[in-house]
């Protein structure tokens, strides 16, 4: 069930959403890899971000439903991760997040073999997106 809408109004984001090409480890084919976390980090667990996506050729719907712990459960710090490869992506991709509170912003991203360009973002959002692994700071996946 989600959270009702917060009056607050927020600067800072609270997720951070990476989309990359990369190539399956499993399959050697080519993927999308979209990795969703939040920008605080979790002293005692690295918790799993819980999401439900909707996937299609052209857009990808993730809805934040909240936090699992860790299924290893040693203690590590760091922020709350999901992360999932698709190979169906081509061409234009709304990526649309939505957060616990029921918040929504949305990404328009341009796939084509071996890149994703970013084409669209909104002015304001409780996001941020990079296309660049070299920009992303955690490169564990």
């Amino acid at each position: 069930m989600p959270r009702t809408k917060s009056t607050k109004t927020r600067t800072e984001p609270e997720y951070r959403l990476l989309v990359v090409p990369r190539v399956s480890e499993r399959t050697q084919r080519p993927t999308t890899l979209v990795v969703l976390e939040t920008t605080k980090a979790f002293a005692t667990f690295r918790y799993e971000l819980s999401v439900k996506t909707e996937a299609t050729p052209s857009s990808l719907h993730l809805t934040v439903l909240g936090f699992r712990t860790p299924q290893l459960s040693l203690p590590s710090a760091g922020p709350a991760r999901f992360s999932q490869e698709y190979e169906e992506f081509h061409g234009p991709l709304v990526v649309t997040i939505q957060g616990i509170d029921g918040r929504t912003t949305a990404f328009t991203l341009e796939i084509a073999p071996g890149t994703v360009a970013l084409a669209k973002k909104p002015r304001a959002s409780f996001a941020t997106i990079t296309t660049d692994l070299s920009q992303w700071h955690n490169r564990e996946f």
